[in-house]
Formats: structure tokens, sequence, C-alpha cells
């Protein structure tokens, strides 16, 4: 079994999409951000700080938020009185909350300079990342390089938003550490560490529910990293043994290893407490195959139309005076309801478009008849979520595609195609979708070359062959002379209404999607 089957097959064991937690490497990787004491090092030599950087190591024995505090220290009076500081005091002076809080804001003003570039060589990989399905994110990260890839996710900034959030929402971006956005959130100093550490436990509690329900894969971390050791500590202590055994195979720690040509998982431990935690370890050297794996696992819907779900069923449950509102599809008595027969249908809209007939999804007949009749007037665009979780081989894509804009002159989606609703998986079963996906069963594949030598056109072969063989020879036909208005007029000609559309005249349609919207004859 290859990585991607494995991957996946470890992935399908839950019934939730993953979380990422994500360390200072995945910025490193992408924007080539510097690590902690290249951050630090840099920025003291930008300030003109009083003592060198490695000075301020060796006097803090190598505790890198002794060596900020250091950096601190020495910075607060020279910020406040130094001409070189003026604009920064301009725009910063009035937030400033302690003697910390001019070292913050120059990180955050340093890191600001940082135009989030992407890695030239990881282009690929990066949309690769853009389109995957995720939970959330839990980070450690100062800097907006997450925001810039997951524009739809809610962002909330410091430990405390996390704690006291009310519920933990689907497309949510937990910065606990801060965000270069907001100056005095950033954990760094020794003291906000001793600040951070003290509400541990709180955080704690608030991460098992996470922890519990989701895989967390971890990006950008070493695995022996204090601040996630520290935070794995702080949940094993609140669980009993029999609680501890359900996080199995929920964590899995992503491990950069250039000797790898292809990922490679494994079973490993974590030590911790003196309890050894099984975990998985996927090595790579580039992330592709994990991120196909995350964009493969399709939702149903958008983050925000979820997002917006869940906050309106939490609102109208939790809520004695809610604003959510529901509507009965009928007028029986609330009361009266047999429970099990119950159905709960969410629509998302305005409540005076949905028909005074019922709510309708549309189905695959529906989009098969739209393709002959044209007369579905729904926008291409909306139907993108829809399209690629159909089941069945036989499907009118491309008219809805090509609609939408999406396929290039060859009739394909691009390779570098950024949009989040079309998987790679499906990107690839689009552009590889061929003339011969429509020939009929093999015992008939004889007969192409005697089809092809006596007929030139549809109508042709209409006129000389049975009602019930012209279904099946038309693929035979070379392209060039199947005329897409001769098969259309062919396929109306066929009574739709009372056509279960499960026959050849299903494939029959999709060839004609085909012609028309892929080839555009």
């Amino acid at each position: 079994m290859n990585f991607e089957s494995d991957f996946e097959l470890h992935l399908k064991k839950f019934n939730t999409s993953p979380y990422f937690f994500i360390g200072s490497g995945f910025s490193s990787r992408y924007i080539n951000n510097e690590g902690w004491a290249d951050l630090l090092s840099n920025v003291t030599n930008e300030l003109k700080l009083k003592s060198s950087f490695h000075y301020y190591k060796s006097k803090s024995a190598n505790d890198l938020t002794a060596v900020a505090t250091l950096m601190a220290t020495d910075l607060f009076e020279d910020w406040w009185k130094e001409e070189r500081f003026e604009d920064s005091r301009k725009e910063f002076e009035k937030s400033v909350q302690d003697t910390e809080s001019p070292l913050k804001f120059e990180i955050c003003k340093y890191l600001s300079k940082n135009e989030m570039t992407i890695n030239p060589e990881l282009i690929s990989e990066y949309r690769l990342l853009k389109k995957v399905n995720i939970e959330g994110i839990i980070t450690t990260n100062w800097d907006l390089l997450l925001e810039k890839t997951f524009p739809e996710f809610n962002v909330f900034v410091g430990q405390d938003k996390l704690i006291f959030n009310n519920s933990i929402d689907v497309g949510e971006t937990y910065k606990i550490h801060g965000c270069v956005t907001h100056p005095d959130s950033l954990v760094v100093t020794s003291k906000d560490y001793e600040e951070f550490h003290q509400k541990n436990p709180y955080l704690a509690a608030k991460l098992l529910t996470i922890f519990m329900e989701h895989p967390i894969i971890f990006l950008g971390y070493n695995i022996g990293d204090k601040n996630i050791h520290s935070i794995l500590a702080s949940i094993i202590k609140i669980l009993d043994r029999k609680t501890i055994d359900k996080l199995k195979d929920r964590l899995i720690f992503c491990e950069r290893d250039l000797s790898v040509t292809e990922c490679i998982m494994s079973d490993g431990n974590y030590l911790i407490n003196e309890l050894n935690l099984p975990i998985k370890r996927i090595k790579y050297s580039s992330l592709d195959e994990v991120y196909k794996v995350l964009a493969n696992n399709n939702r149903k819907l958008p983050i925000k139309i979820l997002r917006h779900m869940k906050h309106m069923v939490y609102d109208f449950v939790k809520n004695s005076r809610s604003k959510s509102k529901v509507y009965l599809a009928d007028d029986s008595n609330i009361n009266d309801l047999d429970m099990e027969k119950v159905q709960f249908v969410y629509g998302f809209g305005i409540k005076e478009n949905l028909s005074i007939l019922g709510i309708k999804g549309i189905t695959s007949r529906d989009l098969l008849l739209d393709v002959i009749n044209d007369n579905l007037n729904v926008n291409p665009s909306a139907l993108l979520s829809a399209i690629p979780n159909l089941q069945g081989k036989y499907f009118p894509y491309f008219k809805y595609l090509r609609s939408a804009n999406l396929l290039d002159e060859k009739g394909d989606i691009p390779a570098n195609d950024e949009t989040k609703e079309l998987s790679p998986a499906f990107i690839e079963k689009a552009n590889n979708i061929r003339i011969e996906d429509f020939y009929p069963a093999t015992q008939y594949h004889s007969k192409k070359e005697y089809i092809n030598s006596k007929y030139n056109s549809v109508n042709e072969l209409i006129a000389g062959e049975s009602d019930d063989h012209v279904p099946l020879f038309i693929p035979f036909l070379d392209l060039d002379k199947i005329d897409p208005k001769n098969l259309l007029d062919y396929i109306k000609g066929k009574d739709l209404k009372i056509e279960d559309l499960k026959t050849h005249v299903r494939k029959l349609i999709c060839l004609y999607d085909f012609i028309k919207y892929k080839q555009q004859k």
C-alpha cells in the first residue's frame, strides 16, 4: 500500500476532519521566516541594542525567553527617548502597557516587512495546501501566512480567546501565542511564558475537546518542541488511562527528512509524564502527498456555510431568546409528529425564495436533463461544491465547468487551478475523460471499425441501425463524424420524462456534454 492510500485509510478511522497544529517551521518553509533564535538575533541588530544577541544568549544560559526579556529591558529607555524610534512612538505609544511592549511592537514591525512571497520551489505544494479540508488550526506563529492561506477562517488571537470561546467552531484559527496585528498579545518574554503556563490547565481543558474529537496534524515543529510537550503534558494530567487510550493514533507528527523521496508513515511513541503515548510519524521531503489526501477529503458545503449553520443551530438550542428562526414545512402539530420520521432540513438562502412546494435539492437527473434542455437556471459556481461529490460514473461535468470559466482551450482544468471545491482527485478524473469512456461493453468493441467504414454521421447511423443498437454504436463514431446538434436532436427525440436515465441514454447525454463543452465542437 502506498503512502496516500495508507494515510487516507488512517484518517477514515475518525468521523471528523483533522486540525492543524502549526509551528514556526511552517512559515520558514513557505515564506522564509526565521526561527525564533535567528529572529531575536536579527531584531537585536535591527534595533542596534546596547549588547549583541550572543551576549544576551550567554547571559541567559541559552533561554530565549530570558533573551527577549533582556532585549526588552535594554530597548525600553532608548525607544522612548531616541529620535530613530519617533515613528514607532507615534504609531504605538498610546498602546504601550509595560516595559516589554516596545520590543513586541518592533518585532511585529520587523515581521511585517516580510511580503509573504511563497518560496518559488514550493508553489505547487502551496496550491495543494490551500485546498486541504481541515476543521481548524491551532498555531504558535505570529505572522499572517495562515490568514493568507485560509482567508475564510475566523481568527482568534491570544490564549484567552480559545479558553473563553463558548464553542469550538468549524473554520477557526487560534493563535495562542499572539499575532503581529496585536503586538501586546505576543508570547515572547519570560513573563509572557510564565503567564501562559499558569493558564495551561484551562487551555488544556479547552484543547481536550479538539484532541478527543479530531485527528491532530503537527506541522512546523520538532517532535521534542517544548511548547508542544508542555501543552500535551497539561492535557495528559487531566485524563485517566482509559481516556488517554482514545488519543491513540490521533496525534500525527510531520517531520522533514530530505533523505526520503516519498512520504513515509510509521508508528511511534511520545514519552510524556512517564507515559508512552502512541502517535503516527510522517517523514517527508515534500508535503504534496499529505496535502493531496487532505484536499481529496471533500466537504459537502463551504466552511462559511457550515459555520453559519452551526451558529444558528447552537444559538437556537442554547439561547432561550434565540434570534435564529425555524420554519415548519407543513401545518402539522409539532407535538403530534412521529419523531422517528422527522427530518431536519437546513436551507441556505432567502426564505422568500424557497418554493412553496417545499425544499427540493438538485439531483443528478436534474443536471442530465439541464444539459439537454438548458432550463435549470442555476449559477454554475453554486454547483461547484456538489458536482465533485456526485456518486456514479457518468455525469455532465463540462457544461458547468465551462460556464464557470474553469476549462482551458484544451478542455482541461488547469493543473494550477486554485478553486478550492475542485479536489486534485476530481481534476484528475475530469481531465482524464476520453471518448473511449463512452464505449459500450467490451463485446461490442469489434464493431468500431465496421461502424466507421459504413457511416459518416450520426444521422446515417440512426437511419441504418436498429433502435436498440443506435445508442450503443454512436460513441464508436470518430469524433469528427459526431455533430453535437444531431446527437442532441436524437436524445431529445427520446421520451426523457419516462427514461430512467440509468441506461445508454445517460451515457449519450454525457457524451454530448463532453463533445459540446469539453471539445467545443
